[in-house]
This record gives structure tokens, C-alpha cells and sequence, in this order.
């Protein structure tokens, strides 16, 4: 019988590299619907924490510095991280 490593998890991304709605929605300066549009539009990367519809997401870090990037690049500013 083989076991599952402890460190290999059934997760999409791995949890340290994942961050909650309140953060993304700090780094952004926008509200919790604007954070859930992103993620249904497709331009954050996200998972829900369990299969219920009142579940928290958990959003990639590194789709939030892409999209930043992106909107940067789009308005002619410097990177911003």
C-alpha cells in the first residue's frame, strides 16, 4: 500500500501561492463583486475552497500580478510589483 506525500495536495495551486477575496480586494482597491467578476470573466485564476456555492474562492497570486501588468501595460504606466 502506498500513501500520498503530506506535501502533495488535491488542490489546483498550491496554498501558499493562493490568496483570499479580502486580500485581492485590498491590493485592487475594488469590492467583492468586482473580485467575483474577475474571476468569472476569466481574468483571475481561482478555485473555491469546497464544492458549495456559499464557499470562499482562492485566487492565484501570480493571475493578480499578471492582470496588474496587464492593466498597467494597457494604460502606459510602470509595473507596479
Amino acid at each position: 500500500m502506498s500513501f500520498r506525500h503530506p506535501d502533495q495536495l488535491l488542490l489546483p495551486w498550491s496554498p501558499r501561492y493562493s490568496i483570499s477575496t479580502q486580500r485581492v480586494m485590498e491590493m485592487l482597491d475594488v469590492s467583492a463583486q468586482t473580485v467575483t467578476r474577475l474571476i468569472e470573466d476569466g481574468s483571475l485564476k481561482a478555485y473555491k475552497v469546497r464544492n458549495k456555492l456559499t464557499s470562499p474562492w482562492r485566487i492565484n497570486y501570480d493571475s493578480v500580478i499578471a492582470y496588474v501588468d496587464e492593466m498597467h501595460n494597457r494604460a502606459g504606466l510602470d509595473r507596479r510589483f
